[in-house]
């Protein structure tokens, strides 16, 4: 994508049906292409653009609909917009006539990083776009305005004072933020695991305020698993709900149960939930990232519940408890949430690249 001999074009805007579409053109190629099948209501194009000139025309023999060309950059890599009635087959039409022209098609996010002078920049806009809530938007906002790229110029102004205390503080508190930052367009997983019937599919349904799990009284109801996107305290998270462990010699329940402790295992985090009302079972061990709660506290209660004086109490069927969960997974994913204006790794990519200053400081 970093070829200087190439011509690109990409549909800037989303798929589906719009009042408008934009093509992005860019390249040495672009003005050649459009002078080529561009049109202008009045006149003719002129031998060269420039930056901030537009006009309405027609584009292609075919084309009976009007558009706006635009140059958003000048030069001998020009950088042009198109913009039509955002009809799909209207935008199909304008792309197939300028690929068999010769340009090369790419996505935005890929033509976003080829007419960027700052990676950063462009990689925040890219993932900025992504953002799944107002909270992550925010923060890949302050990304996009510069954050992550001050805070990397703060780190190179150490050590070239020779402070490597500081330095290394500065890449430290970047790489306490990095698990944060894998997170701002992709969500959580957080597992809800125990023994059948203990209201797991119930808690799920609770959380997501309607019926996305079946709920029966038979152990093995859920065989496979059941994921919900919410967003707990601004943050994304995918729920999933599984398949009650136990000792099944049910061949289709088992898978679902050996899926079950799979996933338990590479969540972000699980929820273990312990009927109040029926025996206690316990997971076989309680390892970081996995945190009790009882459910069913509006029945009976069958055994201590003070045994497990750290565990979340709730009733999925009364919603007591459920703000108090919500409140400590969003503790638990996120301990420390960065204050406004902070710099955060935001993709895979830039935490490892932060680790690997702290390593190099180490």
């Amino acid at each position: 994508m970093t070829s200087h001999t190439s011509t690109w074009v990409a549909c800037l805007t989303p798929p589906g049906e719009g009042a408008i579409a934009t093509l992005g053109l860019y390249g040495p190629d672009a003005w050649g292409a459009a002078r080529q099948f561009f049109r202008p209501r009045k006149g003719d194009l002129p031998a060269a653009p420039s930056y901030g000139k537009f006009w309405l025309g027609r584009l292609g023999e075919e084309m009976h609909d009007e558009v706006v060309l635009a140059v958003k950059r000048a030069g001998p890599a020009c950088c042009l917009e198109l913009h039509s009635h955002g009809g799909r087959e209207v935008v199909r039409y304008l792309h197939e006539l300028l690929v068999a022209h010769g340009l090369r098609p790419c996505s935005w996010q890929d033509f976003l990083r080829l007419t960027s002078a700052d990676a950063l920049l462009a990689a925040a806009g890219a993932a900025l776009a992504e953002a799944p809530t107002a909270r992550t938007a925010a923060i890949l906002l302050d990304q996009y305005h510069g954050a992550f790229g001050r805070a990397l110029r703060t780190f190179d102004a150490h050590l070239e004072r020779g402070d490597v205390p500081a330095a290394r503080g500065a890449a430290e508190e970047l790489a306490r933020r990095a698990p944060l930052g894998r997170h701002l367009t992709t969500p959580w997983r957080v597992v809800i695991a125990g023994a059948p019937n203990v209201g797991k599919s119930s808690l799920l349904n609770a959380l997501a305020g309607y019926q996305r799990s079946i709920v029966a009284p038979t152990p093995g109801t859920t065989r496979d698993l059941v994921t919900v996107r919410l967003a707990i305290d601004g943050w994304p998270v995918e729920f999933v709900d599984t398949a009650g462990l136990r000792d099944s010699a049910e061949a289709l329940e088992g898978q679902g149960i050996e899926r079950a402790r799979a996933t338990a295992a590479t969540a972000d985090l699980c929820l273990w939930v312990l009927d109040a009302s029926a025996a206690r079972i316990d997971p076989e061990q309680m390892t970081t990232g996995v945190h009790r709660v009882v459910n069913k506290i509006d029945l009976p209660a069958a055994w201590d519940l003070d045994a497990v004086g750290d565990a979340v109490r709730v009733s999925a069927q009364t919603g007591a408890g459920l703000a108090d969960l919500c409140a400590r997974i969003s503790r638990w994913l996120v301990p420390e949430p960065p204050p406004a204006g902070a710099a955060v790794p935001f993709t895979p990519e830039l935490c490892g690249r932060v680790q690997r200053l702290l390593v190099s400081l180490s």
